[in-house]
């Protein structure tokens, strides 16, 4: 436990210990270290094979810590938003119709008018749905799609680097404590991670020897981002096409019928493609194929702007004092961040913040990171992460929120960056002794240690926690006879953070159907509509929460009037 501290306290303490290892004793454990290595270079003799042990990796790792710590219920209005999509597509259906009574279930991130379902874009629900047609467990779909991020990310390194470092690269990837987190919730992350990384392995392939088969590839991985993080996909995928367009045209670069008809034409193809693709869920969605659900949903409930140069817009009428509350704090942090210069630099730096953290493995990779300068001189083309990295880095930061998952479609340029930089640290020596060899073997080592630490946190989850504690009410309704109707109520001041009120596709069909409580007439309404379910109040602010039958004639609890806060 003290050197699990250690790491997450003080990991550039390990540096000098390292460096003094590395000058003393190099060598230090080859033995060991070359049986793996010579495994390593078994496997990764033939790229095929590597792509597909790492994928099996992560698959592997994902079941494990999932069968050891459990699949936690939904959490956050992202991850209830992605089920909802996840339950519509496994149903056969692009989107559903909205309910006759739809005020008593609006909620966070989700549409309720023209059509009912969340506001994201498909591709996370499209791999829950996966998950949950085949085996009923959504989270057999997040697995799915680390170990096919993984995968890609190997298939990626192979165009970059070596096969050795590539498949070090892929299984550093599968058990990467970001990566652990994204594959045990529902929230997104890895398909975006996985679209990124086949976008810069194509395009690394493209300019070695520019095919048809790597065009469509290139295509496709932009379309799985447009479909994932449509806007840091598009910010990323227009840096690659400008270093492309700029590569074909400049000296040097292909002749222009192998620039039109094996780069530009196949991808102009897959675009064609995803332009209708979008069109299409648009147009079910929305009505229209160029409002996309996320726009309709912020002009019906946001207030606050997506990016931090613009100005709030007016507050709508809402009928919930929840969804009132909740907006009013999106509201809020976004105005802490405009109040001075300093506000905005303290909030800026809070983002990347967030950001480092979560890729640095708790800043242990900023050990070979050392070397990025010397990998960066050798090799052009990652010359351009820097100018690349930048633009990206400011344009993601342009947004009021950054979390992890907003920079997946980029990561595979950090992971080209360390994979690179370790393979300069490895041969680094001094006065003929190679410090390097250790140093890069040492961190490989404490990173597979320090996994302990994200995965005790993971298992240690406070099991009364609000989301637990409605996933507990949830399976005592499923397990009874009959069809139920539970109204949620709040008490003032709730957190508007711990929303309750979410529903599966088909509210009417689904065993239990969770509404919010409104005004007598309405409730009154609403209870002769599912006349034939049983009755229910859950007290959410209640510790710990309560389920109470629901009389016939019983009245329900009065709620806060958004009108009157």
């Amino acid at each position: 436990m003290c050197f699990q501290r250690a790491l997450v306290l003080k990991p550039f303490l390990l540096l000098p210990i390292l460096l003094l290892l590395a000058w003393w004793c190099p060598r230090a454990g080859s033995g060991i270290f070359r049986a793996i290595e010579s495994v390593l270079n078994r496997i990764a003799a033939r790229p095929g094979r590597a792509v597909v042990v790492v994928g099996l990796v992560s698959l592997l790792a994902c079941v494990i810590l999932g069968s050891a710590i459990g699949i936690a219920p939904p959490q956050t209005h992202d991850e209830f938003g992605y089920l909802i999509i996840a339950d519509t597509f496994s149903h056969g259906r692009v989107t559903n119709p909205p309910h006759p009574h739809w005020p008593h279930f609006e909620t966070v991130h989700v549409l309720q008018q023209p059509s009912y379902t969340s506001k994201y874009p498909p591709a996370q629900g499209l791999a829950l749905a996966f998950g949950e047609s085949v085996t009923r467990l959504p989270i057999v779909g997040v697995w799915l799609t680390a170990a096919l991020a993984s995968a890609t990310v190997c298939w990626m390194l192979l165009a970059w680097t070596k096969p050795r470092w590539a498949l070090v690269g892929g299984l550093l990837t599968a058990i990467h404590p970001q990566m652990i987190i994204w594959s045990q919730n529902y929230w997104g992350g890895t398909v975006a991670l996985a679209g990124g990384a086949i976008v810069l392995g194509a395009f690394r392939r493209l300019l070695r020897g520019p095919t048809t088969r790597d065009a469509l590839w290139l295509g496709l991985g932009m379309a799985i981002l447009a479909n994932s993080r449509p806007y840091e996909g598009f910010v990323f995928s227009a840096l690659i096409c400008l270093t492309l367009l700029v590569w074909m045209i400049a000296r040097g670069g292909p002749d222009w019928h192998i620039s039109v008809f094996r780069i530009s034409l196949p991808w102009l193809a897959v675009m064609l493609l995803l332009a209708a693709q979008i069109g299409y869920y648009n147009y079910r969605v929305t009505g229209s194929a160029l409002r996309m659900p996320y726009v309709v949903c912020e002009e019906t409930y946001g207030i606050t702007p997506l990016f931090i140069f613009q100005t709030p817009k007016p507050e709508p009428q809402y009928r919930h004092a929840e969804l009132h509350a909740l907006h009013q704090s999106y509201l809020r942090y976004f105005e802490s961040q405009r109040r001075s210069v300093a506000a905005l630099i303290r909030a800026t730096w809070d983002k990347i913040h967030t950001v480092l953290e979560s890729c640095l493995w708790l800043r242990l990779l900023a050990i070979p990171l050392l070397a990025a300068p010397w990998a960066i001189h050798r090799d052009r083309w990652l010359r351009l992460t820097i100018p690349g990295g930048i633009i990206f880095s400011a344009a993601m930061l342009l947004g009021t929120w950054v979390y992890p998952h907003y920079a997946a479609p980029a990561a595979g340029v950090f992971i080209v960056l360390v994979v690179a930089s370790m393979r300069r640290l490895k041969v680094w020596t001094v006065r003929g002794r190679r410090c390097g060899l250790l140093l890069v073997r040492g961190t490989l080592c404490l990173c597979v240690l320090s996994l302990a630490l994200p995965i005790s946190r993971m298992k240690h989850t406070d099991h009364d926690r609000w989301d637990f504690q409605r996933d507990r009410i949830l399976r005592r309704l499923d397990a009874e006879p009959g069809q139920h109707l539970a109204f949620v109520h709040y008490r003032p001041g709730h957190n508007p953070h711990r929303e309750w009120v979410y529903n599966l596709a088909d509210i009417d069909g689904s065993k239990v159907a969770l509404a919010r409580i409104m005004s007598p007439v309405e409730n009154a309404k609403l209870r002769e509509y599912f006349a034939g379910h049983r009755l229910w109040v859950i007290e959410a602010d209640a510790n710990p929460a309560t389920l109470t039958p629901l009389g016939s004639t019983a009245e329900l609890p009065r709620v806060v009037d958004p009108d009157h806060r």
